[in-house]
């Protein structure tokens, strides 16, 4: 995350020109220096498709080698795709065998490699050129879906005040609000849909949000339809596992990560047993509270399964996160959250999921043709969270461990009855900490 914008955080100053930030200000973060920078003393590179924009602050903006833009040039968009694509179509897509070898290579794959494996860089290579394809959805589902979700028709901003932009992606804009009567703070999303079948979707994650309640998953309130904009009120959380990981990478314990594990886990059992899939798990999606709390949110890419089809076959999710048969275009279920989260215990570890700065194509190959990743240092830690992770991060779906056996996983088992209000405390002095670090500036 290049820019985000936390209140965890309200006493931030710009490296460049000492700019102190407002409340829910965002905050630029040099990917190379790591250090925090305002809009004026950074430089965004644009990149186009999965592909998320890079923020670098202008002195190491200035130091780098043409063959960052070189990079940037050569990465390829990803566009929308036919809903009901299945394993044959993308085996059978129309890719230009010259075409597809001469991007292999490029991307950094020996030309060994390209020839020995040609069908696994085929279907990335589907993945990269034919891209995301729509969710489906089966009609007895959809009618489901519009019978919980009710749309008022008028102005929120009549009902809440914006205080500030959380954040923003790909499907819309976030913002802090109150309540103008109560004073009490949610999270409103705001989005505009391109067109009818981008409403459904999002009337989609509206009905799952609904239909999702537990303590483990981000509460939803009420949502609005004004202006040609759906704006969906949600319960506000003090920042996301990212904000955690991007301070703390390494230094997490072990019990923090089996505590936060365990959370994560609840929610997707929850999910999973309902015959939901959230398609999106990653340290931006899991949401944390100076209470303890730990949430599942962002159900932009959920999917519910139907009786009629227990497996799916659209590709969804953040490429660095992505199951092995997410790529590769193959049938899938609720497995694919479990490699994710795999992915996530990478990220609280190492600071980051594997390949996050390789070129991307080569990314998914190497997801979708090697060995699963792991630690980059696995002595360091623990044999039962090696085991853990190794039992997230299984190839196969048909082995790998499902939400309810990873529960029962020793490295869990031991988390304490009062793992909430320890996390709690550990929150609270960390964010103490980063904030006397810059009143000292």
């Amino acid at each position: 995350m290049d820019v985000f914008a936390s209140i965890f955080d309200p006493h931030y100053k710009c490296s460049g020109c000492s700019k102190t930030f407002k409340l829910t200000s965002k905050r630029r973060k040099c990917r190379i220096c790591k250090t925090i920078f305002c809009r004026e003393c950074s430089i965004k590179e644009k990149r186009s498709g999965f592909l998320s924009s890079r923020r670098y602050c202008k002195a190491c903006y200035s130091g780098l080698s043409g063959n960052l833009s070189m990079l940037a040039n050569s990465q390829s968009s990803i566009l929308p795709s036919h809903p009901d694509s299945s394993p044959k179509d993308i085996e059978n897509s129309k890719i230009n065998l010259d075409d597809w070898e001469v991007l292999a290579i490029e991307a950094g794959i020996p030309s060994n490699e390209v020839e020995e494996n040609k069908e696994d860089i085929r279907r990335v290579m589907s993945l990269v050129i034919e891209g995301v394809a729509p969710m489906p959805h089966r009609e007895s589902f959809t009618i489901r879906s519009h019978e919980r979700v009710e749309l008022v028709k008028r102005n929120p901003e009549e009902l809440y005040q914006i205080k500030g932009k959380l954040g923003e992606g790909g499907s819309g804009a976030v913002f802090y609000v109150e309540n103008k009567e109560t004073s009490e703070a949610f999270a409103l999303k705001k989005i505009k849909p391109k067109n009818a079948k981008e409403r459904e979707q999002i009337l989609n994650e509206i009905a799952l949000t609904i239909m999702s309640a537990n303590p483990n998953v981000i509460n939803y309130y009420e949502s609005y339809d004004y202006n040609w904009f759906l704006w969906i009120v949600v319960e506000l959380m003090k920042g996301s596992l990212t904000d955690l990981v991007l301070d703390r990478a390494g230094e997490i314990s072990e019990d923090t990560m089996a505590y936060v594990f365990r959370e994560i886990l609840k929610g997707l059992l929850f999910l999973h047993r309902q015959h939901r899939i959230h398609r999106d798990i990653k340290s931006d999606n899991i949401l944390i509270a100076l209470d303890g709390s730990v949430k599942v949110g962002d159900f932009g890419y959920a999917a519910q399964l139907t009786t009629e089809q227990n497996k799916r076959t659209t590709v969804v999710g953040t490429p660095s996160w992505m199951a092995p048969e997410l790529i590769t275009g193959t049938l899938y279920d609720v497995k694919v959250d479990i490699w994710s989260l795999g992915i996530v215990a990478l990220e609280m570890a190492d600071g980051e999921p594997p390949n996050l700065h390789m070129n991307p194509m080569k990314a998914l190959y190497l997801t979708a043709s090697g060995v699963p990743p792991t630690f980059r240092n696995p002595a360091k830690w623990s044999a039962n969270l090696n085991n853990f992770v190794n039992r997230c991060l299984v190839k196969s779906p048909e082995e790998r461990a499902s939400s309810e056996e990873l529960l029962a996983h020793p490295f869990l088992t031991n988390v304490p009855e009062n793992a909430k209000e320890l996390f709690s405390q550990y929150l609270n002095a960390w964010v103490n900490s980063k904030n006397n670090r810059r009143n000292a500036y």
